[in-house]
């Protein structure tokens, strides 16, 4: 699609189409015009439009970090599932879920009594490296908010800031997520064949992880599948070794937060 613009002073112009080539920070115009010469913009100084743009990448990147954070919570928190399993193998196949809150770690469960919440409560936040983990994940969410906010033009204030943190709290838990990454992962990256684990049996990232046992199970097979250590078996008999998936970037399961934005154009001021 082209532009056509004529000069209208030293800074403005008459726009009568106008190409937008990011869908993310930018809205379609009408294909129909009524009038040849529909809006005036202004060229906005393009250091400034550099600024923002950079702004708006940063804050993009904040999912990505929030996988790598959630592969951290997961690798942190292999050995607190093993510790239970040991010590109460009557909570192994307890259901319970985990979030963020005001940076410490909570426990949700309908399967769990007060007291067993509690004590689950207390083992997972004394492991320093799983809680400073999730600290991470909601950080890295609340910088990614605070971030878009800034480029939009309209800066957090303390306030909001607060605001913004206690809603990052509730982005969800991170069983749920495991699960939500280790299905979408099941369905599109294991078709045509099975993958194996070194000791011959499935890898299966598809199962439940919301117990300390299914999460252990799910652990195995996430960090086979990272380090390259299992193998691919085709529907047609052929075998691949060393095969690496990273099943925590995954953008379209690891949660966008985002505030709603008003940009619909970088580098133009419109007006009608």
């Amino acid at each position: 699609m082209s532009t056509s613009i004529s000069s209208a002073g030293p800074n403005a112009a008459t726009l009568t189409q106008l190409t937008l080539g990011s869908p993310a920070l930018m809205q379609s115009v009408p294909g129909t015009e009524t009038s040849p010469a529909q809006a005036t913009v202004s060229v906005v100084d393009p250091s400034a439009t550099a600024a923002r743009v950079a702004k708006y990448l940063d804050a993009l990147d904040a999912p990505l970090k929030m996988g790598n954070d959630a592969r951290n919570v997961a690798n942190a928190l292999t050995s607190t599932m093993q510790s239970v399993v040991s010590e109460r193998p009557d909570l192994a196949d307890a259901h319970f879920d985990f979030h963020s809150s005001n940076g410490s770690v909570q426990i949700t469960s309908q399967d769990m009594s007060a007291s067993d919440i509690s004590w689950l409560q207390g083992k997972l936040n004394g492991n320093t490296s799983l809680v400073a983990s999730v600290k991470a994940f909601h950080d890295d969410a609340v910088s990614g908010y605070a971030e878009w906010a800034e480029a939009d033009g309209t800066p957090l204030t303390q306030s909001q800031s607060d605001a913004v943190s206690k809603k990052a709290d509730g982005l969800g838990g991170f069983m749920s997520l495991f699960q939500s990454l280790g299905q979408d992962a099941q369905k599109y990256q294991m078709q045509d064949g099975n993958y194996e684990l070194a000791d011959g049996s499935t890898m299966n990232l598809g199962q439940d992880p919301t117990s300390a046992a299914g999460f252990l199970l799910f652990s195995k097979s996430a960090q086979a599948a990272e380090n390259g250590t299992s193998s691919f078996v085709s529907t047609s008999g052929k075998t691949l070794y060393g095969g690496r998936m990273d099943i925590f970037q995954n953008t379209s399961v690891i949660p966008g937060f985002f505030p709603d934005s008003g940009t619909t154009s970088l580098g133009f001021s419109q007006t009608a």
